[in-house]
């Protein structure tokens, strides 16, 4: 079998590996000292080579840990590789699945042998991926058939690119039903009559799927988007969205991604019975914002006619007899069995279903906390930094579009659809198809379903090694992409549910996460205290990570020490038609070949210093969800906040609905107003050629009217020259 050598930042061993000479040149570098480079020549032929060294350790033995701590010189593999053949001196016609192939050099980097997948996963070993490796299918019977459409005439935007406004800013004429203009605020609804979310964990459909296939872990898209988004990060070598679609506008603007997308995602694994469910972790995102609310029952307006709709409010919901079941999308991929929410559907699409996206202004994503003053924030025009609704479409590139992305693929959905608010009332509202988010993301759509599956088995991989260190226990795992390139770090705790709880409850009530019954006071410090883009004397990128001399203290952080704290490092490098790099790779055609390579190593830490920089990595964490109040004094805010805030109370009077009378675009396909209530799906009152043919046959039935009597000096002057006579 030929030898396979790929490059990679930096190898612990190295092995060279020639398949043209009869000798074998091992230059081994010492991971204590890689200044001390000692390089061997041996004349003896390639079995005597093998001999020399021990082979067994990388055989696990019985009852010992299913992770090797440390790699051989050689592995099985690599050994097989050295061994003569009677096929080496014929050319290779190809490279996919063999291990141990060549691949051309990256200039200034050292060579590594890489390998097909097999578990258990070594340490200190490279392994190779592609995305024909993953088999995706759906699972279960399909709910697509009771999956509600869209509503008030909403389903032309589907078929029309670009943001379609709810009213026209210059004459003021809707063109949609002026039902959908105010939003119901959450005092007035009734959110016990929706259904229920049921985490991954406590869905006993899922984990009967999971168990009928032999599948070790479930999830749903709200818990795995964000894990996913990391490993991109970490795979795709830094690659930034594409922006340039965007006005001069945005020409100096960053397009990396946002603090909000960077920083560490943490998952709960609950183990039940041979299943783990990955739930989201919420130790600091304790409360549900405004728009996580908001979103609940926006979704049920787009898809209810107003009739429907007003049953849902708190003064009628006594009309709600039935709460209807969630329509959800299963499929089994690797090592998983994933759950997707079903939100909307149009047959004409090419992939019938659709996401439901309700996306909060600038104003109000900023300032949380300060809604009420926030949704005075209005988006008028089409382009611009503020108030517009390329400003919004921006945000959503950098800070959302790669989960909505990952969300649709796991759903197999076509796209999204996008309701722009203030929270106050509705703006305008556009769809967003999976190829047009591909393009933004990956380049092209080929790109991002590779990489997608790729993702996919990685994953799997890294949570069947972690598991297999603490077995049958609950894990917070937590994924940091973003800290340095090309790399992935890994972090393992055991859950304390009791401890946890307390600590989670003592953080809604004081703000520290702890144990402790008398937390210390705390340094008033602004996470928000960002450069502000708008600013001319500001640099370009305004979401860099907080630094360590404005975190609070890490002491009083609760951290489960009863386990040891668990680090790995995994690292990543491409491999594109027999390339290796460490750059972004875009698919250019249907031929193009590309793999990714990725090794683990377990970090040599003593106990001490992985819980210090894991309480670290938590205050980060921690420090993201803390937010600017309303008291909090105007001198203190960001600037950006400050103007935001200036603009929205220059306008909250806007979101007074007019009292003059509302004009409805009619020149625009059928849609129901707010005094006729018409399904999209049928004509609204008969059309122009039957109204004129009934004009005409009326005319024709109907007798006219009778003449009236006229006095004696009207008929002599009206009379014909026979009367007169």
């Amino acid at each position: 079998m030929a030898s396979r050598l790929l490059f990679c930042p930096r190898p612990r061993t190295v092995c060279l590996l020639s398949t043209r000479f009869p000798t074998l040149t091992k230059i081994a570098y010492s991971s204590d000292s890689l200044s001390s480079r000692e390089t061997k020549q041996e004349s003896s032929t390639d079995e005597t080579a093998i001999q020399q060294h021990d082979l067994s350790n990388d055989q696990p033995a019985t009852g010992s840990p299913t992770v090797v701590d440390t790699a051989p010189v050689y592995s099985q593999d690599e050994a097989d590789a050295i061994k003569p053949s009677s096929t080496q001196n014929e050319p290779r016609t190809s490279r996919a699945g063999s291990p141990g192939a060549r691949s051309n050099m990256i200039k200034g980097r050292d060579p590594v042998v890489v390998h097909d997948i097999q578990m258990p996963i070594q340490f200190g070993k490279w392994y190779q991926v592609n995305s024909s490796m993953l088999k995706y299918n759906q699972v279960g019977q399909s709910h697509i058939p009771r999956v509600p459409r869209l509503a008030h005439g909403l389903e032309r935007v589907l078929f029309s690119p670009g943001v379609h406004l709810l009213q026209d800013p210059n004459s003021h004429v809707y063109n949609f039903d002026p039902y959908i203009r105010s939003i119901t605020q959450p005092k007035d609804f009734d959110f016990d009559k929706l259904t229920p979310y049921i985490t991954s964990s406590k869905d006993s459909t899922l984990i009967e799927y999971a168990r009928s296939r032999k599948k070790q872990f479930i999830g749903s898209t709200s818990s795995m988007t964000h894990i996913l988004t990391h490993l991109y990060f970490a795979m795709a070598g830094g690659k930034k969205p594409d922006i340039s679609s965007l006005s001069m506008a945005y020409a100096d603007m960053p397009s990396r991604f946002t603090r909000g997308m960077r920083y560490p995602a943490s998952v709960a694994l609950r183990y039940n019975d041979g299943v783990y469910g990955i739930d989201a972790d919420k130790s600091f995102d304790v409360n549900d914002s405004i728009l996580m609310v908001l979103g609940k029952s926006l979704e049920k307006l787009l898809t209810s006619s107003p009739k429907e709709f007003e049953k849902y409010k708190k003064r009628n919901s006594w009309k709600v007899k039935d709460i209807p079941e969630e329509n959800y999308h299963y499929v089994e991929a690797d090592e998983f069995v994933l759950r997707s929410q079903l939100d909307c559907r149009d047959d004409r699409l090419p992939r019938r279903t659709f996401d439901l996206k309700t996306r909060g202004s600038l104003a109000v994503r900023m300032d949380l906390d300060n809604y009420e003053v926030a949704k005075g924030y209005q988006i008028h025009t089409m382009k611009g930094r503020l108030q517009s609704f390329e400003r919004e479409y921006y945000d959503m590139i950098r800070s959302a579009l790669l989960k909505y992305n990952f969300q649709t693929r796991i759903g197999n959905m076509d796209g999204i659809f996008v309701a722009y608010h203030n929270t106050a009332r509705m703006f305008g509202f556009q769809y967003i198809s999976r190829r047009e988010m591909d393009e933004i993301l990956y380049g092209n759509e080929i790109t991002g379903s590779q990489i997608f599956n790729m993702i996919l088995i990685v994953l799997g991989k890294l949570l069947r090694t972690v598991t297999d260190q603490y077995p049958e226990k609950d894990l917070r795992v937590t994924f940091d992409g973003t800290s340095v390139r090309n790399q992935l770090s890994l972090w393992v705790e055991v859950i304390d549910d009791e401890k946890e709880e307390i600590a989670v409850k003592r953080y809604q009530e004081t703000g520290d996460f702890t144990t402790s019954p008398k937390p210390p006071e705390k340094a008033i410090s602004d996470p928000f205290a960002t450069k502000d883009p708008l600013d001319l004397q500001s640099e370009d990128d305004f979401a860099e990570e907080l630094d360590d001399g404005d975190m609070d203290s890490v002491d009083e952080i609760y951290v489960n020490t009863e386990y040891p704290i668990l680090n790995y490092k995994v690292d990543f490098f491409s491999t594109l038609n027999d390339q290796d790099t460490n750059e972004p790779v875009t698919i250019r055609d249907k031929g193009d070949k590309w793999s990714i390579n990725w090794c683990m190593q377990k970090t040599k830490k003593t106990p001490n210093e992985l819980i210090s920089r894991y309480k670290n990595m938590r205050l980060r964490q921690a420090t993201y969800f803390e937010r600017p109040s309303s008291d909090t004094p105007e001198s203190e805010l960001q600037p950006l906040i400050r103007t935001l805030r200036a603009i929205s109370r220059r306008n909250l009077w806007r979101n007074d609905m007019p009292e003059e009378r509302i004009r409805v675009n009619r020149s625009r396909p059928p849609i129901s107003t707010a005094h006729e209530h018409h399904r999209a799906d049928k004509p609204v009152g008969p059309s122009k050629t039957r109204i004129r043919k009934k004009a005409k046959t009326a005319a024709k039935t109907k007798p006219g009217p009778k003449p009236k009597a006229q006095s004696n000096s009207s008929k002599s002057s009206t009379a014909k020259p026979e009367d007169q006579k």
